[in-house]
């Protein structure tokens, strides 16, 4: 029966297989007008015709053809069947088994092979956004994704490798494939935008903004440089669009497709492209619509496919113009010709090609279309899937395994609610900012640091088999040997001299080595000698640090301790009472192998009243790497509310922000540098702390 809007979802029609007779399978409307033949099939297998939203009426079916003699009979089933459409766990199982077989088929380079069509570049950015997408899956296929980005590292080819205004830099600058140009580096290049947002690795922003600069250059416009042949003049057929080789002038609708769909994702991204770029794909797209078939040409307006249909309307739709008159006739056409199994009929045998343009189509426009081709496209795959997580490709993708179960894979996520890049919401992808010191002037900024450590009872504990204090020793030796020798450096101590049950265990705290010039010998043969006895008066010893710092402006304070405090001393007291004193400190510390959460929030918070930082170290190379933090230059990005987003230090990694304008200030005992920053999605911005003519500067990097 026919739904209230008079139409069927589905309409099958199927003529069996006959032995050694080829039959074809016409499908006729009322008025003997033919709606779709089927011929496709060889010699004893079944032809299939499928329709969505079919409206009812009188339908006439015809079958025809026969080279030989037989009195097999055949078999001719038409019916409106109603499809279950798969479950969350199925296509969650089947999506599983794809992602396992092209786990399994990847090389350890990275890449893919498959038998036919073997484009190893462009296979492998088809196959990692199948991985990214995974997300209803609950396997972690991280390795694999991260293979495959260094494998497509290895095949970019930077601009800078180019001469400036030369045809080699213009063609392959910025490029990521090698067998198909531009069909593979727009596949690539979507790749590594979704890797970008989903694992937030911003180190792939240049090379992103390399590749998005040649698609646009290669495009056929009146933009197009000399040196690839433009530029394109308006009335060409070929304006707007993309071919093969980024020097080429002509135009197809495959290529342009994929160019499409990495822009488009791009701009969600963040990046910036030409406001041109878009509309004018969108009018090549227009141009190639052929308003007979109600489909798209592969050139031009002659010719239909069911592909080359989702191509024009998914283009369409990308491009901004989801309510363009074309695309429902496009969707329409792909109703009318919706996927049978292996088969893409009309077009040139991609059927695989054509289901994920057409899914992408259908789920942008919504509604019923979706609703039916969902149910219908996921239940087809889920049925079809091979025992080894594969699907089989036919017609001209037989022998290309990796590349269908890679758009299988594709298809199926969005039928678990996964939405790629450039179908999503515009993403605020953030931007890094970065600090340098010039060369040869890191013994300039002195710093004046008192090291705490906590040589109470509890650091005899072990970690892998080795005490604390054994590994703190080894790692302050570490620290001390590699200290810029004007650094003015201090130690105290604590729970070093007397036992836990003694009465003054709770004031056992002992400046050691007063803050003064670097001896690293005197340091080091100090550290040697320690050995814990007592309990963990924490507050009472940093509050007897602001007269360790009495004759100085300042500084920082460096306390390691392995526990909680155990005097009951105040920590709400510690910020205001190192205010009261008149000395600037701030209190960075370092928790060392601390297992109970109340601990770890206690010294956080004793950290950020200060306006220090807190680090966690679990064994020594963890111990090490805090201690070598604690003592580099901070630096701070504040915003118009005056309130601190992001912290970073001088010389160390980019620190990721989001898009926006900020002040970056750091402190150089014993003053205040600042500078304005302008934070844009995806790139770095680099400053250089350097001294002119005696004064400590911050400027934005050449």
């Amino acid at each position: 029966m026919p739904n209230q809007g008079g139409t069927y979802d589905i309409l099958v029609i199927e003529l069996s297989a006959v032995p050694q007779v080829n039959l074809s399978l016409t499908l006729l409307d009322d008025a003997g007008t033919k709606l779709k033949k089927m011929d496709i099939n060889g010699t004893g297998e079944e032809e299939v015709i499928v329709r969505m939203r079919c409206p009812s009426g009188k339908y006439y079916v015809e079958v025809g053809g026969g080279d030989a003699n037989t009195e097999e009979p055949y078999t001719l089933r038409v019916g409106n069947p109603t499809v279950t459409a798969a479950t969350e766990e199925e296509v969650r199982q089947a999506l599983t088994r794809a992602l396992d077989y092209l786990a399994g088929e990847q090389t350890k380079e990275g890449y893919w092979s498959q038998k036919k069509n073997d484009y190893k570049i462009g296979i492998a950015g088809l196959t990692l956004q199948a991985f990214i997408g995974g997300e209803c899956v609950s396997k972690d296929y991280s390795s694999n994704i991260n293979a495959a980005i260094n494998f497509l590292k290895t095949k970019y080819r930077p601009s800078s490798d180019y001469q400036t205004d030369t045809k080699d830099r213009a063609i392959y600058g910025g490029l990521i494939a090698e067998d198909e140009p531009l069909y593979e580096h727009a596949i690539v290049t979507l790749a590594l935008i979704e890797a970008l947002v989903e694992m937030n690795d911003l180190s792939l922003a240049p090379l992103i903004e390399d590749a998005l600069q040649l698609i646009i250059r290669a495009q056929n416009t009146e933009h197009k440089p000399e040196l690839l042949g433009g530029p394109i003049n308006l009335d060409s057929k070929d304006y707007g669009g993309w071919r093969y080789s980024p020097d080429s002038t002509n135009s197809d609708i495959s290529v342009t497709g994929w160019q499409i769909l990495a822009l488009k994702g791009a701009l969600t991204a963040g990046f910036s492209i030409p406001e041109w770029s878009l509309p004018k794909a969108a009018d090549y797209l227009r141009s190639c619509y052929d308003e007979y078939y109600h489909s798209f040409g592969y050139t031009s307006s002659g010719g239909e496919g069911c592909a080359r249909s989702g191509m024009g309307a998914l283009g369409l739709q990308l491009s901004g113009y989801p309510d363009d008159p074309l695309i429902k006739p496009a969707l329409r056409y792909m109703q009318d010709n919706a996927p049978t199994w292996e088969f893409e009929d009309p077009g040139e045998g991609w059927p695989f090609y054509y289901w994920y343009y057409g899914s992408r189509a259908m789920l942008l426009a919504g509604g019923e279309d979706w609703r039916i081709w969902k149910a219908w496209t996921c239940r087809l795959l889920v049925d079809h899937q091979n025992g080894d997580g594969a699907w089989t490709g036919a017609q001209l993708e037989e022998g290309m395994e990796v590349y269908t179960t890679a758009l299988g894979a594709l298809i199926l996520e969005l039928c678990c609610g996964h939405l790629p890049i450039y179908m999503n919401e515009k993403i605020k992808i953030p931007g890094l900012v970065k600090v340098n010191l010039t060369e040869g002037l890191a013994q300039e900024t002195t710093k004046n640091v008192e090291l705490i450590l906590d040589v109470s009872n509890s650091m005899w504990g072990q970690i892998k088999g080795e005490s604390k204090i054994a590994i703190a020793k080894e790692v302050l030796k570490q620290i001390v040997e590699g200290l810029p020798e004007e650094m003015n450096v201090g130690l105290r101590l604590y729970g070093h001299r007397y036992k836990v049950e003694d009465k003054r265990a709770c004031q056992d705290t002992e400046l050691i080595i007063p803050i003064g010039p670097l001896q690293k010998s005197q340091l080091i043969q100090t550290i040697e000698k320690i050995t814990p006895k007592g309990k963990t008066p924490l507050v009472y010893s940093i509050l007897q640090s602001p007269q360790d710092f009495i004759n100085l402006r300042g500084g920082t304070v460096v306390l390691v301790s392995d526990g909680i405090e155990s005097c009951e001393g105040d920590i709400k007291s510690i910020a205001p009472r190192l205010k009261e004193s008149g000395i600037e400190l701030t209190v960075n510390i370092i928790g060392f192998g601390i297992k109970e959460e109340e601990a770890r929030k206690q010294l956080e918070a004793i950290a950020k009243s200060t306006g220090g930082i807190y680090l966690d170290a679990k064994d020594s190379q963890g111990l090490l790497s805090s201690l070598q933090q604690t003592l580099k230059i901070e630096y701070v990005l504040i915003d118009e509310k005056g309130k601190v987003k992001a912290s970073g230090y001088v010389g160390g990694e980019a620190v990721s922000i989001s898009e926006g304008e900020y002040i970056l200030q750091l402190k150089l005992e014993p003053t205040f540098l600042e500078t304005k920053v302008v934070v844009i999605p995806a790139k770095t911005s680099v400053f250089l702390l350097k001294k002119e003519e005696g004064k400590w500067t911050i400027k934005p990097a050449d």
